[in-house]
């Protein structure tokens, strides 16, 4: 079935429940009424007869039972319902027929005079009702012209014209309409008919708003089969009463069931369809739309129940019907906002208001009724003055606390603990304790900081250089994000992004104070996860660079040394047999021998080196860059200047190392590139050893890009926990500065000794 052919029968069908109403409402207004109807809602229905309620001054009691009219018998009347060709008396206006009524345990003949149907009178009884159907009806009109193509808009048209259709149980039915026979059909057409095609509807749009529900999707059979059930069900309730009844009216009595069975079960079930829509829907939209209808069914539901249901059954009533119906209207208009602007209006203040003095008007009006009812046990019946006295003063005590716990439940229910700073904090604090993994840190805290605060979207973005990427997130972002910074000793580790709860919301101020102090909470933990995942990637660089190392030694042993070697004992056995023979190639081949094994001295020098710089061991630190510094003097042609204590404190070997192989390649980088004609080296020792190489040449370009040197000397300061610097001097030249970290039971530094070692043709 196509979209076109889904709205025209849509349409139709609603048309012609509207339809339906009307015919009953134009039946009545073109035939004579007694004045009196059965009233709706009440149990009217004996086996012999039906009461009555007067609609205007008459013959006619409240309470009476008709039991017969112009001699035939009220069962007889009913009979003839169904039977088909019953000839059917046209009474006419102003006409008096004779009714037989049951009143004070005796039937009497009451003479009725017929006249215009009432429906001044019903219209001032009921006027509430009627204004909601006719409002919903022209609010779905609006709709469905503004959104034909929507479904939710169909749906919404469809149960706003069955509910029109049948606002004549409103009305109500009449002797008459027993007697002339299509009335009464017209009625339980509207009644039965119109009133369950709109429970069916309405549950028809829960299935389907915002979006088609999961079941309809994968069997589209459900739509047509939930139009069709309702009707079954009354139909089958209809035929188990029957031999339950003791006559036709008795029986026509229970037809009630046929409206009662199924709107609980749709109600239930639509409720049952919208929270699971909600629970499972990710779009703020879609959400914010899901609110309003939960808003519309929460104010129709919850204010019928609290200002009308209750009150009555303790026998205080405070609405009457015609207030029941206002209460209720807001409900189409909060269905059309929901289809069409559900953006334009802040549904979340509107719930807040709502719930706090709606909350607040059910508890006034039920702590007054239950003082009433206690003291007026208390006191005199006659009394009323105290009873109502001591309730009016209990109720002015108790409504500004009440009305300020009220609103702090709403707000913690809405906006979470924004008003309780050390709530969200200790439960932050206590779900970090419970939290023994470090990678579930971060998430931890995100779903924390969401759920205390009822944000739609909460993350937190680690630094990574130059650049943030998020590390844990809660939610989907789709609107303007809050961004705070993560400061931890006045470094920016992260950023922490929050969602304001609705589209339209922006953070207060109050907001910001507790989101700035949870910022700085989770900086600490945001620090020490990045100190966690930093520990982590250098472990696994110390093992990917151990094992790397180990690789490399072995091919050089397996591959350069072992092959060496083992050919260098093939010589030795070769010059043994020459040796034995006295032969003259002897020579060379011990010469050759003699040669490979130097050259084999040099490959295992090499690899000792690259293991660690025998000068270090042989002269220590300071002498060993002191040659090397030498050396580069003579090379480079550049006077170098070497500033160090004569003796240095016992070092780390690494940092020995790393020492070494920097200043080595800054002071190579200042032959090769610098075209400097000083240099400076100074080491100095104290809480950490500082390491300086200053040169007087050309300095960095303007924009440089660090090669592999630069990088290398970075790297080896950072893997000991140090630091280095590159720069450029304020005046010319370049300066190196590194540090690193030194434990503080160290010897006192000695005096510095000063090597110049530059050449004078330099100078």
């Amino acid at each position: 079935m196509t979209q076109s052919i889904r709205t025209h029968l849509a349409i139709i069908v609603a048309l012609g429940a509207v339809l339906l109403g009307i015919s009953f409402l134009l039946l009545h207004l073109a035939t004579p009424s007694d004045g009196a109807r059965l009233a709706p809602g009440q149990s009217v229905w004996r086996h012999d007869g039906v009461v009555i309620t007067p609609l205007q001054p008459g013959g006619l009691h409240k309470g009476d039972i008709v039991v017969a009219v112009e001699g035939k018998s009220l069962e007889a009347w009913a009979q003839d319902l169904f039977r088909v060709g019953v000839q059917r008396p046209h009474w006419q206006s102003g006409q008096t027929i004779i009714y037989h009524v049951l009143r004070s345990g005796h039937v009497q003949d009451v003479p009725v005079t017929l006249g215009p149907y009432p429906l001044a009178t019903l219209a001032a009884q009921e006027w509430s009702t009627i204004l909601y159907a006719l409002v919903f009806f022209l609010v779905a009109v609006f709709v469905v012209l503004l959104r034909p193509g929507e479904p939710a808009a169909r749906v919404q048209f469809l149960a706003a014209s069955s509910m029109l259709g049948a606002t004549t149980w409103s009305l109500g039915l009449q002797v008459g309409d027993l007697i002339n026979g299509i009335g009464f059909w017209l009625f339980k057409a509207t009644t039965i008919g119109c009133f369950l095609l709109f429970w069916t509807a309405l549950l028809h749009f829960a299935l389907i708003f915002p979006r088609p529900h999961a079941l309809i999707v994968k069997r589209r059979f459900v739509i047509p089969l939930l139009y069709v059930v309702p009707y079954a069900i009354a139909l089958i309730s209809l035929l188990v009463a029957w031999p339950l009844s003791s006559s036709m009216l008795s029986w026509i009595g229970l037809w009630i069931l046929a409206e009662d069975i199924f709107p609980p079960i749709a109600t239930i079930l639509a409720l049952m369809s919208i929270i699971w829509s909600y629970k499972t829907e990710q779009s703020y939209d879609e959400r914010q739309k899901i609110r309003w209808l939960m808003y519309a069914a929460l104010l129709s539901g919850g204010g019928g129940l609290l200002l009308w249901q209750l009150p009555n059954l303790l026998g205080y009533p405070v609405l009457s019907s015609n207030a029941l119906g206002l209460l209720v209207l807001p409900y189409p208009f909060a269905l059309a906002i929901a289809i069409l602007r559900h953006r334009l209006f802040d549904i979340t203040i509107i719930i807040h208001r709502t719930l706090v003095y709606g909350t607040l008007t059910g508890s006034v009006v039920g702590l007054y009724v239950l003082v009433v009812s206690l003291a007026g046990m208390l006191f005199h019946p006659s009394s009323t003055f105290l009873p109502s006295l001591l309730a009016t003063g209990l109720v002015a005590v108790l409504f500004q606390p009440l009305h300020v716990r009220l609103q702090r439940f709403v707000n913690r229910l809405i906006y979470g603990e924004r008003d309780d700073p050390y709530a969200v904090l200790a439960n932050l604090g206590a779900h970090l304790e419970a939290t023994p993994i470090p990678e579930a840190v971060l998430p931890t805290v995100v779903q924390t900081v969401a759920q205390a605060l009822k944000l739609p979207y909460v993350a937190i973005s680690l630094k990574h250089g130059e650049t943030f990427a998020i590390a844990a997130a809660c939610g989907l972002a789709q609107r303007e994000l809050l961004t705070l910074p993560l400061l931890h000793s006045g470094e920016l580790v992260g950023q922490l992004q929050l969602a304001p709860r609705d589209a339209s919301e922006t953070f207060t101020a109050a907001d910001r104070k507790l989101l700035t102090v949870i910022a700085s909470q989770v900086s600490v933990a945001a620090h020490a996860v990045r100190l966690t995942a930093d520990l982590q990637r250098s472990r696994e660089h110390l093992v990917a660079t151990r094992e790397e190392e180990r690789r490399r030694l072995r091919r050089d042993l397996h591959d350069g040394l072992g092959p060496t070697l083992a050919s260098m004992t093939l010589k030795l056995d070769a010059a043994r047999n020459l040796l034995a023979q006295n032969s003259p190639a002897l020579d060379p081949l011990l010469l050759d021998l003699k040669a490979q094994t130097q050259a084999t001295i040099v490959d295992i020098r090499r690899l000792v080196y690259d293991l660690r710089p025998p000068a270090l061991d042989e002269l220590g630190l300071v002498s060993a860059l002191h040659e090397q510094i030498a050396h580069y003097s003579q090379v480079g042609g550049a006077q170098m200047v070497m500033e160090a204590p004569s003796s240095l404190p016992s070092l780390p070997a690494a940092v020995e190392v790393a020492t070494y192989r920097i200043v080595l390649e800054a002071v190579t980088n200042v032959v090769r590139h610098a075209n400097a004609r000083r240099c400076w080296v100074r080491l100095q020792v104290a809480d950490v050893l500082t390491v300086e190489v200053v040169d007087d040449g050309v300095g960095l370009p303007l924009h440089y890009h660090a090669g592999v040197g630069f990088a290398s000397m970075r790297e080896r300061a950072d893997e000991l926990g140090g630091t280095c610097q590159i720069e450029s001097r304020a005046t010319s030249g370049t300066h190196v500065l590194v540090q690193f970290p030194l434990v503080k039971d160290e010897p006192p530094e000695q005096p510095a000794a000063r090597y110049d070692t530059s050449l004078q043709s330099g100078e």
